[in-house]
């Protein structure tokens, strides 16, 4: 096969752009890339996410220019005009553009904006709040009283919860909501010293307050000021856990508070499995618990992709079908994704792993099974959390028929977690709500009590 020296030239060239590109592409979001200077935390010709944008949008005209060059090289020792090998070649990477120019300007904008900005944005009144309370109405009349300054409904509540995934769920949601006024808790502690829920409730409130004073980001990504007030904070909540379990040693939740603040302490792997038997003795398959040690054993924190989904399936396959922990597999493909989508892949590489047909089977496996509780319905522990996490793992993988019913059954209880994965958590909802064929937002329901 003969080239014309000029179409090869030019097709030559434009190859060797969309090559230098391409490797840019790939360096964007790998070690490689943090040591000449391309971080999430820098602006955005300079993060991971424009150099992938911008390696896209040079590389594709270059491709067009290789495909003219390539096409005016074969065609021009064939005729004795310039013309038509000219021609053909604009012809040629026209046909090229007209069969891709949707699908690239479609993945651009999910390089930069995501699902999000795939799908559309929403109005500010179709954007919704989140909603850890849900349908739980003792809860909701326990945090209206704790708003007023009054502990009593909040102590009779969790005194009154005999599962223990419900309970740990209700003390975990008051002192969230407690972060920036926790009267009522010291006046709770006040009144009743000795009393080991409060202590677990002031334990759990000073480890959200020392993620809140950390932040999101990674650690390189935080001061030395925010590092040092997570420190306290976490050293905080362990002498409370630790006070609470004196109280009362037969109570999981302050060993799953251990448990959950473990990876922030960078606990040696005894400790941590240490607290993990612990906790497990008390509740063998505690939900909120089990969470923890996932996110403890993945890649960001003290494990690796496939300790994490070592723990996952086992944890999942030792729990009773219903249970929250099913989903624990799930969960590990959303991390997954979370760590493919900032790593060397991109988000193109991330979405490859969440629609394959692997990673849909195991989904939809593991949902079956949370969903055939002894009732035929999931267990009261974590059920809301529970339709969060499947209706939003099905959303990344592309599969509207298995994020369907989870959709609905959310309605309005927004869970922050793992929506935020993905931007604003009630906008992100409201995205998959309308990809899936909900109207976007889902009318009010009545709140109904929990055992």
């Amino acid at each position: 096969m003969t080239l014309d020296p000029t179409g090869a030239d030019v097709a030559t060239t434009a190859a060797v752009v969309v090559l230098l590109f391409a490797v840019m592409y790939a360096v964007a979001g790998s070690p490689l890339g943090r040591l000449i200077g391309v971080r999430p935390e820098y602006p955005f010709l300079f993060n991971p996410t424009g150099v992938r944008a911008i390696s896209v949008v040079v590389a594709y005209p270059a491709l067009l220019v290789a495909v003219w060059g390539l096409t005016y090289g074969l065609v021009a020792p064939h005729v004795q005009t310039t013309a038509l090998p000219s021609q053909a070649g604009f012809a040629a990477a026209g046909g090229v553009l007209v069969l891709t120019a949707a699908r690239f300007a479609r993945f651009v904008t999910f390089l930069i904006g995501g699902r999000t900005a795939v799908e559309g944005e929403l109005s500010p009144d179709e954007i919704i709040p989140a909603d850890a309370v849900g349908d739980d109405v003792d809860l909701a009349h326990a945090l209206e009283a704790a708003r007023r300054g009054e502990w009593q409904q909040a102590a009779a509540l969790l005194g009154a919860t005999g599962d223990a995934d419900v309970r740990y769920e209700r003390l975990w949601i008051l002192a969230q909501e407690s972060v920036h006024d926790s009267q009522w808790v010291e006046e709770w502690f006040a009144a009743r010293p000795d009393e080991a829920t409060v202590h677990a409730v002031r334990a759990e409130l000073a480890l959200q307050r020392a993620w809140a004073a950390r932040g999101a980001a990674y650690a390189d990504q935080t001061g030395e000021q925010q590092l040092r007030a997570f420190s306290t904070g976490l050293d905080q909540a362990e002498r409370l856990a630790n006070r609470a379990i004196e109280l009362a040693p037969a109570d999981p939740a302050p060993w799953a508070t251990l448990v959950q603040m473990a990876r922030g302490q960078q606990v040696p792997q005894e400790e941590f499995e240490r607290r993990t038997q612990e906790l497990f003795e008390r509740s063998p398959h505690h939900v909120q618990g089990s969470l923890a040690v996932l996110q403890t054993l993945c890649e960001k924190w003290m494990g690796s992709t496939d300790a994490m989904f070592g723990v996952a399936r086992e944890l999942a396959a030792e729990a009773p079908d219903g249970s929250a922990v099913c989903l624990l597999p799930a969960m590990a493909h959303v991390e997954h994704h979370l760590h493919l989508e900032s790593g060397r892949g991109g988000p193109a590489a991330a979405a490859r792993h969440m629609t394959s047909g692997a990673t849909r089977t195991e989904l939809r496996e593991c949902v079956t099974r949370w969903m055939r509780g002894p009732e035929g319905t999931p267990m009261p522990g974590a059920r809301l959390f529970g339709h969060n996490i499947a209706a939003y793992a099905f959303w990344l993988a592309d599969d509207p028929d298995g994020a369907r019913p989870h959709l609905e059954a959310i309605g309005r209880s927004l869970n922050e977690f793992p929506w935020e994965y993905s931007g604003e958590p009630g906008e992100v909802l409201g995205v998959a709500r309308r990809w899936a064929g909900l109207p976007v937002v889902a009318p009010p329901t009545a709140a109904l009590p929990r055992s």
